[in-house]
């Protein structure tokens, strides 16, 4: 049957190309025998030299617009033919000119795959190289967009990669099925070819050198390939070999001025890129990243004591088990001397502790080199909640390992920790001179706690809002306004020691993890109350989660007991939870049902006449509220 179907697909080339010529010659016909008639009409009284001549002349011209005739009908018949494929045909077709000057593998390999799979309508095509043993494919284009792509890989060392490097031709399904070459294909190999549904196999040769794989999964609808399909890959085959060749001698010779020499990590330059790369790729996505600094303690003595040749081998084993230690798209760098950094990408804070702390353990126990023990010191940062731009992030990182090292070293510390640490240490004259800076430290720890996930992005400026609404409604001076605005802004800010897993968590908490989020306004108070201009906020910061019928924490304070700014944030803040995205729950609240959980919750958990000037504020803002009494 597939035969049939090749040798159809043949003799519509030939009724293709028949066409062209026969459509051509019947027109060249058709014009010389009508000017023929023309000239013997026009011309008679001409003598038989010139009529002649004027034939030839005809014949000439009609010759001379045979070939630009049979290129535009050629054109014409082929746009009919391939309909909508036909511009992606050309498009493969003139791979080598438009590629001439393209050195980057990534967008060589976009400007193969993605004309091949809507030229041919293949379902999956796959560039694939040689990495650690195995070709695998590293770029890919689906003829469906948004369908998952099909990984694939083949073993260097097996039948097909074996058949490829061999041959100079295309790999068919039916030859692996059937030639006794492939019996003893591995069951993973056939999996591959089973699940991407591969068709054909093309070998991507220099100078019979095989440097890529180029698979084509099942064509669309039919499930075949033409004559023509065929023959347009193997042209696209051949033509983009050098091309490819070129790209991956020059990401090699990148790749080298990109690596340490000494331990062959990433270097520092590198790092900034991967950094930056990274910053814009999670801003993009939303996806978050943490950043580990690592530093040797003892290499200095080690360096004094046996040279630093000696010291250039313990950096390299220490790097080889770094890059051992950490995941395939985890990124390992040489910082400077002694000094590495990991990237690690899609990880929390808690995870990337628990690979700091691996690293940590490794290395001591590894590394007892000549009597002179190796332990390192190691600081932690997470983004965005320790820095959103690169300079940020880094000092950080810095900051919590130079930490982990004044305190003893052998030790991880997270850079939120040397934060909060760094504002609990200030004593009262450092506080006259810096509280600028104070301050700004503590507003971007008010911002890292709602930056933590997107669920309390912007939280704090919206209960801002709302308290300082209800506080000029019911007569609050200009001061007294300004210093609720400032306590709303900073309520939360003890969170900072309340890890993102809890915060973020689906399921109920546990009674130890409930521990931690009721202490978080007495670390709120901790922080904030080192500033004098902040202490009259400290009272709304405590007892804002205080309940009117005495239930609440950290106190258990009742009635008109209860600060009368943290009455207000109590209102302000669960009016936000309620109506916006909370990862404990499937549905936030709308304006109306939060307003009427607040009036039914008036006199147990919110003071009643808060809630009757917020409720006033929110339906009726002109009416007049009352003064409520302190």
């Amino acid at each position: 049957m597939s035969n049939m179907r090749y040798r159809l697909f043949n003799v519509k080339l030939i009724i293709r190309k028949g066409l062209v010529y026969i459509t051509v010659a019947f027109f060249i016909t058709v014009c010389f025998l009508l000017m023929l008639r023309i000239l013997n009409t026009m011309l008679q009284d001409w003598s038989a030299g010139g009529i002649l001549a004027i034939n030839i002349g005809v014949v000439v011209l009609l010759a001379c617009l045979f070939n630009p005739l049979r290129i535009a009908l050629e054109k014409g018949i082929e746009r009919l033919f391939y309909g909508k494929s036909y511009d992606y045909r050309k498009m493969v077709l003139s791979f080598a000119s438009r590629m001439s000057n393209i050195i980057e593998l990534e967008e060589l390999a976009e400007a193969m795959l993605q004309p091949i799979t809507n030229a041919v309508s293949a379902s999956q095509a796959s560039l694939l190289f040689n990495c650690n043993g195995n070709y695998t494919a590293q770029f890919a284009e689906r003829l469906t967009k948004g369908k998952p792509v099909i990984p694939i890989a083949f073993l260097a060392d097996g039948p097909i990669v074996t058949w490829l490097e061999r041959e100079d031709k295309p790999l068919h399904r039916k030859t692996i099925e059937n030639h006794p070459e492939f019996k003893e294909l591995k069951p993973e190999e056939r999996e591959v070819l089973k699940t991407a549904q591969i068709e054909i196999i093309y070998p991507i040769k220099s100078k019979r050198k095989l440097v890529a794989i180029l698979t084509l999964s099942r064509k669309q609808p039919r499930g075949y390939y033409s004559h023509d399909d065929k023959v347009l890959l193997m042209t696209l085959a051949h033509e983009a070999a050098v091309a490819i060749e070129n790209a991956q001698m020059y990401a090699q010779a990148r790749q080298r001025t990109n690596k340490d020499e000494i331990t062959g990590l990433f270097n520092h330059r590198c790092f900034h890129e991967r950094l930056d790369e990274e910053i814009a790729r999670c801003s993009r996505f939303g996806d978050i990243f943490s950043l580990i600094f690592l530093d040797l303690d003892f290499f200095k003595q080690y360096n004094d004591v046996y040279g630093h040749l000696a010291g250039d081998e313990v950096l390299k084993q220490i790097g080889r088990y770094i890059d051992q230690s950490v995941r395939a798209i985890d990124i390992s760098f040489r910082y400077g001397g002694d000094d590495f950094a990991i990237l690690l990408p899609e990880t929390p804070l808690d995870g990337a502790s628990i690979v700091a702390d691996r690293l940590r353990k490794g290395i001591e126990a590894r590394t007892d080199l000549k009597g002179i023990p190796q332990t390192c010191s190691i600081g932690i940062a997470s983004w965005p909640t320790d820095g959103v731009m690169r300079e940020e992030i880094i000092r950080s990182a810095e900051g919590a390992l130079n930490y982990a090292k004044q305190t003893g070293g052998n030790r991880v510390c997270w850079a939120c920790e040397v934060a909060l640490s760094g504002v609990l240490r200030i004593d009262a004259a450092q506080e006259l001179q810096n509280s600028n800076a104070i301050l700004n430290t503590i507003y971007a720890l008010a911002a890292t706690v709602d930056a933590k996930d997107h669920y309390t992005y912007g939280h704090s400026k919206k209960v801002s809002r709302y308290a300082t609404e209800i506080a000029e409604a019911i007569g609050y001076s200009r001061e007294g306004i300004e210093r609720i605005r400032v306590a709303a802004l900073l309520h939360d800010i003890g969170k900072i020691g309340v890890s993102d897993h809890v915060l973020a968590k689906r399921e109920t908490l546990v009674p130890e993890e409930w521990d931690l989020i009721r202490a978080h306004p007495a670390l709120g108070v901790a922080i904030l109350k080192h500033v004098d201009s902040l202490k009259e906020c400290l009272a709304a910061v405590q007892y804002h989660h205080e309940r009117y019928d005495g239930n609440g924490y950290p106190a258990g304070l009742k009635g008109n007991n209860i600060p009368l700014d943290a009455r207000i944030l109590a209102v302000a803040d669960s009016y936000d939870a309620m109506t916006s995205d909370r990862p404990y729950r499937s549905t936030k609240a709308t304006r109306e049902q939060a307003l009427e959980e607040l009036q039914r919750c008036a006199g147990t958990q919110f003071d009643p006449v808060v809630v009757a000037a917020f409720v006033g504020l929110q339906e009726k803002p002109s009416q007049a509220i009352r003064k409520v009494d302190a």
